[in-house]
């Protein structure tokens, strides 16, 4: 009797051990997932600081173009079309022609054409 009360402690006590084990397991498991959520949402956290500061960039770069002052150049289409010089046009000049310089600040396309009136 004394061998099988000994035995049922040992059993007992190899069982308290196993759930003891698989109480650990079940923690390391869950560490392990909350480590991997927290990873991916470090991740989250990084694309979202980038689509923020995109986003800046891109509201800052439309406010410019809504203000920027100009017309759109030909080549570039950005705005820093403007003339740069006007004068009376050599054989049209008596008839109101006028031969206007146009420049680009941005790209510095150049082009030159006669207008009237």
């Amino acid at each position: 009797m004394a061998d099988l009360i000994a035995t049922i402690t040992t059993a007992i006590s190899i069982a308290k051990k196993l759930k003891d084990i698989s109480d650990r397991i079940k923690d390391v498991e869950l560490k392990g997932t909350i480590a991997d959520l927290s990873l991916e949402l470090a991740e989250l956290k990084t694309r979202l600081a980038d689509v923020i500061t995109e986003n800046v960039a891109l509201r800052e770069k439309v406010k410019a173009l809504e203000t920027a002052e100009g017309d759109p150049c030909p080549k570039c289409h950005k705005r820093g079309w403007s003339i740069e010089s006007s004068e009376p046009d050599r054989l049209f000049g008596d008839l109101g022609g006028m031969k206007r310089a146009y420049r680009c600040s941005l790209c510095g396309f150049t082009e030159s054409k006669i207008v009237t009136g």
